[in-house]
């Protein structure tokens, strides 16, 4: 079988949800069962290019910047990147902390072993990063961890898991956490049809992409699930950024 035919079964028997707003979908993404290895890495390779396009990293980079100010820059930080897929936001985060000056020791974290294996192989030794299989609430780092980082996950989680992931980002991360994600809107969830044809992506990632949007959060779920976890409102930043959440707490 070609490799364009191995491609087109991995969505060809699956229907896309009916898109609505007054509820998460509960429909499974493609990525959240087996794909081969190579397939795979074309995959995460198309979704960490749609994702630059979208400036996805900026966000991130931009709350570093407020997290990091007032820390000496000889100071050494380690951050958590929770479910690191290709590892591309932790290789922005290293050029970021080259240019800073700014000793950092990187740590990715995801369910997947293949995954990971893709994250390494895609990584140069120059980036040092520590790619590790882990379940988040099973992690144990080696040491403190300063900053913890998740970029398009939590729309994976339930709601209870999202109040247990933010309880333990909490208790995790002395300095701060972050979260971005994509918001429940209609204009991504057609957007990334339009934009999968113009940039020929990889045709699993416009299907989860439309997917990942149902199952993501509006404004005032995401307030609610953070109260949930017992978070003070006004010690945590909600930003939206071309319909996605950044979701951010310093301390």
């Amino acid at each position: 079988m070609s490799s364009l035919g191995k491609t087109t079964d991995l969505t060809a028997s699956r229907l896309l949800p009916v898109f609505d707003r007054t509820r998460r979908s509960a429909q499974t993404e493609v990525l959240d069962g087996p794909v081969d290895t190579n397939e795979l890495t074309k995959i995460l390779r198309d979704l960490a290019r749609f994702n630059g396009a979208m400036m996805g990293h900026r966000p991130v980079i931009q709350w570093l910047n407020r997290a990091a100010r007032n820390i000496p820059k000889d100071e050494s930080l380690t951050l958590v990147d929770v479910g690191c897929g290709y590892g591309d936001l932790l290789r922005t985060v290293r050029r970021w902390a080259s240019k800073q000056g700014r000793p950092m020791r990187l740590v990715g974290i995801d369910l997947s072993s293949q995954v990971i294996e893709v994250a390494r192989r895609s990584t140069g030794a120059a980036d040092d990063i520590d790619f590790r299989v882990a379940n988040v609430f099973e992690f144990r780092p080696d040491g403190p961890v300063d900053l913890v980082t998740a970029s398009l996950v939590t729309h994976h989680l339930s709601d209870a898991m999202i109040v247990r992931f933010l309880r333990w980002m909490e208790a995790s991360a002395q300095r701060g956490w972050v979260i971005y994600d994509l918001q429940r809107s209609i204009v991504p969830y057609y957007f990334i049809a339009l934009a999968g044809m113009l940039m020929r992506l990889h045709p699993v990632v416009t299907y989860d992409g439309r997917i990942s949007v149902a199952r993501s959060l509006t404004r005032t779920e995401w307030k609610h699930v953070i109260g949930e976890a017992g978070i003070p409102d006004d010690s945590v930043d909600l930003r939206w950024f071309m319909f996605r959440f950044v979701i951010g707490r310093v301390r």
